[in-house]
């Protein structure tokens, strides 16, 4: 019990000591230069041309003088191309004395934006600032954002792959507007197995995450044995592209039903 009473004297001296301390402690260490994050990931929405984001960097300290802080990329290790997918609008920042943060704006154009991510890393430098050891690089991740839109589902498509085989690879397949804002019908215009090619079509809705419902609006008329076949079917359509894949396209008549066909074509 005697040494727990003379341990105990230091303890609280170093309790009352470490509560003493002020509050207002100043740095006055060497300054550092670093990107405020490693990394950073942004969307360039279809049809917006380009977008505009801002790379902050920061110093540990505030800077005693108006300092320059130099952007680059490390080709090396980007898959984004400067001048063809992104420009960058200020290569150098001025840090203005007493100021701690700065940054560059980075251009990314939606001509070089695709579905699948792109990396672009910069370095960071300085003639009057070191680096810091961290976040001495910055990668921005980005991609082709393709919200809902039925604008681009019209015109001549091309004809990729049908295991029904009413279509050759590479036939020319005409896309309509639909009576709704969110259909478009697929004529049977160039089909050569049918009797009604004039009148009849399939009937593609749209929802807003891309999966689409398939429906003919009349039955396909073929010659005997087929004979008169409704169609209905389910699939996808890519907002980015303006692809259309119907995984799963039934036929089904009085000869029987053919389910699971692949109708898939692409905008020519």
């Amino acid at each position: 019990m005697k040494i727990l009473k003379y341990l105990s004297i230091p303890i609280f001296a170093l309790m009352f000591s470490a509560c003493s301390e002020p509050d207002d402690a100043v740095y006055n260490g060497d300054n550092f230069l670093s990107f405020g994050a490693a990394s950073s990931e942004t969307t360039v929405v279809k049809g917006s041309t380009s977008k505009e984001v801002a790379i902050a960097y920061t110093t540990l300290s505030e800077a005693k003088q108006n300092t320059d802080v130099t952007i680059a990329v490390d080709a090396a290790n980007s898959t984004a191309v400067e001048g063809v997918d992104f420009k960058i609008v200020n290569k150098t920042d001025n840090l203005a004395a007493g100021q701690k943060v700065g940054n560059f704006k980075i251009q990314l154009l939606e001509s070089g934006a695709k579905e699948t991510q792109k990396t672009i890393t910069f370095k960071l430098s300085s003639p009057s600032v070191s680096g810091a050891t961290f976040n001495q690089t910055h990668t921005l991740k980005y991609s082709l954002e393709c919200p809902f839109n039925m604008s681009g589902f019209t015109g001549t498509y091309k004809v990729v792959t049908d295991t029904w085989e009413d279509y050759s690879p590479g036939a020319l397949i005409t896309i309509q507007p639909g009576p709704a804002a969110n259909q478009f019908k697929i004529l049977s215009t160039n089909n050569p197995y049918i009797s009604n090619p004039s009148t009849s079509y399939m009937l593609v809705t749209v929802q807003t995450n891309g999966n689409i419902t398939v429906a003919s609006n009349q039955n396909f008329l073929y010659d005997a044995p087929t004979g008169s076949m409704s169609v209905t079917g389910t699939g996808t359509v890519n907002f980015c592209t303006n692809g259309i894949n119907i995984s799963a396209l039934t036929f089904s008549g009085a000869a029987g039903t053919s389910s699971g066909n692949k109708f898939v074509l692409v905008k020519n």
